[in-house]
């Protein structure tokens, strides 16, 4: 199933319906890890795909104004690349007022922690709200996480998922870049890094003040 999103190229159309992505050049990771490299903020949102083996592929076409080391683009640049993002074992998606070709304005990752579902499956399993083998997936997941997409607009996704995911980053004519984070600082080094530049700053023009 498809959903979100339009005027794609072809060849991501029938890619992200028939999952024939090269994934042999993704890049293993986590939400948690990838939100202090990359940013989806002015993103925009192309597809969302869930398959019968609980993996969901979603496809963003991402700002390269925010993202330029890791998209390797200069200022002037107007073709940002395709984010594919798959999630191997999806538990839940909650659209919530979600409109079509939405721009992401901020995104989120928590984990949930194993108390939390222990008291969630003590309290529903003798509940019909959800199937048995919802349980049985929730109670196999080494660590459930909720990632949530905010759009500017003022809706939302959620998804609830097992921490790893995959990652391709390629171009609008279909070629692949490189989607590791090896060419890019992460946000809170880069907090790290300005304070330590401008302190240098000041303790030249101080010197020269002397």
């Amino acid at each position: 199933m498809s959903t979100i999103g339009q005027h794609n190229p072809d060849w991501l159309s029938n890619a992200a319906f028939n999952d024939t992505f090269h994934w042999t050049k993704g890049f293993k990771t986590d939400f948690s890890t990838f939100f202090n490299y990359v940013t989806l903020h002015d993103s925009y949102w192309q597809t969302i795909n869930l398959n019968v083996t609980n993996e969901t592929i979603l496809s963003i076409k991402l700002d390269a104004f925010w993202n330029k080391d890791y998209c390797l683009k200069s200022d002037n640049t107007d073709n940002w690349p395709f984010l594919i993002i798959k999630i191997p074992n999806v538990l839940n998606i909650s659209y919530n007022t979600i409109d079509f070709t939405t721009t992401i304005s901020d995104t989120s990752c928590i984990l949930i922690k194993e108390e939390e579902i222990e008291k969630l499956i003590e309290t529903l399993t003798t509940s019909n709200l959800f199937p048995k083998g919802f349980y049985k997936r929730l109670i196999d997941c080494k660590e459930v996480n909720k990632t949530r997409f905010d759009d500017i607009y003022g809706g939302n996704i959620e998804i609830l998922h097992s921490s790893e995911i995959l990652l391709l980053l390629i171009e609008e004519n279909g070629n692949y870049l490189d989607p590791s984070f090896k060419k890019i600082i992460p946000f809170d080094k880069r907090a790290d890094k300005n304070n330590h530049e401008d302190k240098g700053f000041l303790s030249k023009l101080w010197n020269k003040l002397k």
